[in-house]
């Protein structure tokens, strides 16, 4: 539903290309779905949360402010999600549209720890993506890429 609505948008007046928002969304869906199932979280809610978590993005066309300006947009998407797929897939409740939400606005905050292991595990897999498609990785971003890697197995120890 969220890609079939992004995939007209053209690369008019954006900090970045819609391509890469598009594939960054999906690959980042895709990877919280793993690690949920690693961290035991409802793998489901965090793929929703990682597919929503640059609507902000999408929305304003800028990277500024992205997350605080998801919030309206995700509630909005979600309500339609519950509207439209909620007789194939099950609807969200209340509590679980805040949660995904909360996290899509706190996603940006790498510095920052959270007691939410969604919140922790949407900023690990922006990081984490971001570091495999090649952009520049370092500080908070370094960090939580490193931590995602060890606790996948594809490194032993952090560099020093």
């Amino acid at each position: 539903m969220l890609f079939l609505e992004m995939k007209d948008l053209t690369d008019e007046g954006r900090d970045l290309p819609i391509r890469w928002n598009i594939m960054h969304m999906y690959s980042c869906s895709q990877l919280a779905k793993v690690l949920a199932l690693k961290r035991g979280i409802e793998p489901e809610l965090a793929g929703i949360a990682a597919a929503l978590h640059d609507i902000g993005i999408i929305m304003t066309k800028k990277r500024e402010a992205h997350a605080e300006a998801g919030e309206k947009c995700a509630y909005e998407f979600l309500e339609r999600y519950n509207c439209e797929c909620g007789t194939k897939l099950p609807k969200l409740n209340k509590m679980e549209m805040d949660q995904i939400v909360n996290a899509i606005i706190q996603h940006s905050k790498k510095e920052v720890n959270s007691d939410s292991p969604l919140i922790e595990l949407l900023k690990d897999v922006d990081s984490f993506d971001r570091y495999l498609h090649g952009v520049k990785t370092e500080g908070p971003h370094l960090l939580r890429c490193e931590k995602v890697a060890m606790e996948l197995g594809t490194i032993k120890e952090r560099k020093k």
